[in-house]
């Protein structure tokens, strides 16, 4: 028996279910589930635009930690380990290494910092951002609208 690792993704679907619990129909704060989605979503955008668009570091509630977008230099030991450029390796017959020369050599990436986080196995967790929001991020990193912190 082989032991099998499961990424389970809570939706907004799954929190309205522990909301109905919480508050039932024909409770004060009883909302419908588009209701419900809709604040949900909009709160969500807003977390979204304040950690990209103004480089803020939210800090999530329950002491979950802090949520950012980083900037960071890499080293690299060797040639070898770096990114290979794909599109241009292909247009040029040979491999090509990417230096990421349009953001000055940094790479950017969503953090959450948990070091100040109490939840147990807090190494098993693991934040993936969608695409849409990585793309957002992109963008604005290659039209140099915004810069991010630098971690050290």
């Amino acid at each position: 028996m082989t032991n099998k690792v499961t990424h389970n993704a809570y939706t907004i679907p799954d929190f309205y279910k522990d909301y109905l619990e919480k508050y039932p129909e024909g409770h004060l704060y009883y909302l419908t589930y588009n209701e419900y989605r809709d604040i949900t979503t909009a709160f969500l955008k807003h977390l979204s635009n304040q950690i990209i668009h103004k480089s803020m570091t939210v800090t999530l509630p329950f002491r979950l930690g802090k949520l950012s977008v980083i900037k960071r230099k890499p080293v690299y030991k060797s040639i070898r380990n770096m990114t290979i450029d794909w599109q241009a390796s292909r247009a040029a017959g040979k491999q090509i290494r990417l230096f990421n020369e349009h953001s000055n050599n940094n790479r950017y990436k969503f953090w959450w910092d948990r070091r100040l986080c109490c939840v147990f196995n807090k190494t098993s967790y693991k934040f993936y951002p969608v695409r849409s929001i990585k793309r957002e991020v992109a963008r604005l990193v290659k039209s140099k609208e915004n810069d991010y912190f630098e971690r050290t």
